[in-house]
């Protein structure tokens, strides 16, 4: 029975991370330019809150596994790189705009490159292991948008980080689903 509220409580984080997601996507494809602006508190929010829910469905009451592990780091850096977004306004004073971007494209990189291993790793993930893959995908790609796409083409930015938010919303929203059906 605790099981069966474990498993319902972690769907249910793992749907509301996807329900952020959509709607930080929505807000950016049709307010484009102000989406530019606020990307900076919507995107370092998403990120700190991400790997915040992230570190709740963290199971610490098995013997911590390697796949444990890379997700525990996979959230704390998800966690700091939220922090250097919404704290880049006192940041700027010590980094310009590109080294603080390049930072946060490099932490987001590192997110999804880790999260890509642990379903390799993890063998109570295996059951999710493509869309743990897609999701590692979708967070690497953004993190190299940031880091290689130049400030200068925002938009294009912006258009191509929505697309990556919504693919994974999806996925997050898939993994909801699934946890909940494997009660």
């Amino acid at each position: 029975m605790a099981e069966g509220k474990t498993k319902r409580f972690e769907a249910t984080l793992t749907a509301l991370r996807g329900i952020l997601i959509v709607a930080a996507a929505l807000v950016a494809f049709f307010y484009p330019a102000q989406a530019v602006q606020l990307l900076v508190l919507v995107g370092g929010g998403l990120l700190l809150v991400d790997g915040v829910l992230g570190m709740v469905t963290i199971d610490r009451s098995v013997p911590r596994t390697t796949g444990q592990t890379l997700g525990l780091t996979r959230n704390l850096l998800s966690i700091a790189a939220g922090v250097i977004v919404l704290a880049s306004g006192f940041l700027a004073s010590v980094f310009t705009l590109s080294a603080l971007t390049w930072i946060v494209g490099l932490l987001a990189l590192l997110v999804g490159l880790i999260e890509m291993a642990s379903s390799f790793l993890d063998s109570d993930r295996q059951t999710r292991l493509w869309p743990t893959l897609v999701g590692g995908a979708v967070y690497a790609a953004f993190g190299l948008a940031l880091m290689f796409v130049p400030l200068s083409s925002a938009a294009t930015l912006m258009r191509f980080a929505t697309i990556l938010m919504l693919a994974y919303a999806l996925l997050l929203f898939y993994r909801a689903w699934r946890i909940r059906a494997a009660r």
